[in-house]
Order: structure tokens, then sequence, then C-alpha cells
């Protein structure tokens, strides 16, 4: 049977090398511009190598293929105005840290090592994004639920991977009569300002977004379809990208003011989904969905870049 040309690139040696090489000169383009990217590229490429581990040691597509890599890089790289953030970087490393370090815990009780990591990345990203918090309870739930680790020896070891970035940090706040800061901070969780006023979002955010909501209902609705043909194991794995890929949807839609952060959020959890739709998928329609998805990605991409072509 002829490959389809989504088959052809999902499996291809090359298709890494290919995004890496594009990414690369479109983070360049901006880097002219605005050398303060440099800080937050560095952060996407070592999210990128931890989005790798997590596809290889996870074996989330059964076949070889760098389609979650790949789709990470191009989500992450089309919103050419998150280059800037630094605590958009952060978030989304963090992110993707913790999952890297959670997915060890499968079915194992006692793997306090690894949750600790996990939250400890959780408890560095609510440094710069307090309403992290917020996703500590459902992640606590999905841990019993999803990777069937419930453990009191687990549960302690993640609120000590949450106190200790922030402990260190109100130490510092402290040293320097500073703790009023602290204060604000932690003020933010209580803090909801107005519900879905999308007038705080520019065309660009918005466009983007959509595009990678999209993405994530086309990824989340192949995956309840063809779940069967994975391990039970993949399948919880899935389901805990997709729970918290809800959820963060969710909050995106209802406090959009928290964009910067969000977006990350649901790139690192819809990359696996729809990599995963783009390399075991077969059909003539899937086919042209790839290439729809694609050249969609091109068009917001130069879209969001055309600002900085003009300077």
């Amino acid at each position: 049977m002829r490959k389809q040309l989504q088959n052809t690139i999902a499996e291809s040696r090359w298709t890494l090398t290919v995004v890496s090489v594009l990414t690369t000169a479109v983070w360049a383009v901006v880097c002219l511009n605005n050398l303060s990217v440099i800080a937050p590229f560095l952060c996407m490429l070592f999210s990128t190598f931890l989005m790798m581990e997590l596809n290889n040691s996870n074996a989330l597509i059964r076949i070889y293929s760098r389609m979650v890599s790949c789709c990470y890089m191009l989500l992450t790289t089309m919103a050419t105005f998150q280059f800037v953030s630094m605590r958009a970087a952060s978030v989304v490393l963090c992110m993707v840290g913790f999952y890297t370090c959670i997915f060890r815990c499968y079915q194992d009780q006692r793997s306090p090592g690894w949750v600790f990591y996990a939250f400890l990345c959780m408890g560095f990203s609510s440094i710069v994004w307090v309403q992290t918090l917020y996703f500590v309870p459902i992640v606590w739930v999905l841990l019993a639920t999803k990777l069937l680790a419930p453990s009191v020896r687990n549960y302690v070891s993640s609120l000590f991977g949450l106190l200790l970035p922030n402990l260190v940090a109100f130490g510092i706040l402290l040293y320097r009569g500073e703790w009023q800061l602290a204060v604000q901070h932690f003020n933010e969780l209580i803090n909801f300002g107005s519900l879905a006023n999308y007038w705080l979002l520019s065309v660009n955010q918005i466009v983007t977004a959509s595009w990678v909501i999209l993405c994530a209902i086309i990824g989340t609705v192949h995956y309840i379809r063809k779940k069967s043909a994975d391990s039970i194991r993949n399948r919880m794995l899935y389901s805990f990208f997709i729970n918290l890929n809800t959820v963060s949807i969710i909050f995106l839609c209802l406090q959009p003011q928290h964009f910067d952060a969000l977006l990350g959020t649901v790139i690192a959890s819809t990359s696996p989904l729809i990599g995963h739709f783009f390399a075991l998928t077969h059909t003539k329609i899937t086919n042209f969905t790839f290439k729809f998805l694609a050249l969609g990605t091109f068009v917001i991409t130069l879209y969001n870049l055309f600002p900085y072509l003009l300077r």
C-alpha cells in the first residue's frame, strides 16, 4: 500500500532535523530584533529535548516517529509573540519536566523520588506563575486514578517538592526585607479578575490559541476512537494528557489574562495527542487533515512573524 504524505513525513528520520532548522530560523529572525528572546529560546530547546525523552522513555508512539517533538517545536514557534516572555518559557519548560518525571511513577507506589522531582517542577513554575498551584489537586487525583500510584510517601514527597522552591524564594525575600512581595504573590490565588474577557487578547493571540485548541480537539477525538490499539499503560498516560489539557483549555477560556502561561501548558499537552494522530493514521481524510494543519501552522507562523520582518 502506498504511503500517504503524512506517514512519509511522520516516519522520516529527517523530519526532526528539518523542523529544527526551520524553527531556529524563525527564532533567529525575532532575535535580530530583540536579544531578550535568547533565554526563552534556550528554554525551548531544553524543553524539546525533554519532550524527546518523554516520548522515548514511554513509547508514546508505537512506531519510530519524532512527531511529538516536532509538533511541540512547531506549535511553540508559531506563537512568536510569546518569545519575549520569560514566564511563558519557564512555565512550559516546567510542565514538560513535570510530565517527564511524573510518568516514571506509573503503578509505582514507592517512587517518592520521581514524584518529588515532578512536583519540584510545579513548585518552580509556581514562583513565576502562582496559578500553577490550581492544578495541584487535579494532579493528585490523576496520580491515583491514571498513574495508579497513590501512597502516603508519594503524596508527602509531592508536598516537599512544591514547598522547597517557594520556601527558598521566601527565605531570600525575607533576608532582603521584601517579604511583602511573597504575600502579594500568593494573594493572586484569590484574585480571579474578570471572566472570559477576550478584549485583553490581540487578534494574533486569539488566532493562535484557537488553532492550538483545534489541534487538541482533533488529537483527543482521534485517541479516544483509536486507543484500543495502544497498551493499557499508554491509554492511562494519554488519558492523563487529555484530562490535564481539558482543564488547561477551560482555564484559558475563563481566564484569558493568564494567556502567556496557559498557552504553553496547552501546547505541552496537545503535542503528544496530535503527534499520535499524525503518526498512526493512514487514510485520505487524515492525510488531508495533516496537510491542512501543516499549511495552517505555516500561515499563522508567518502572520505572527510578519511584524518582525518589517523592522
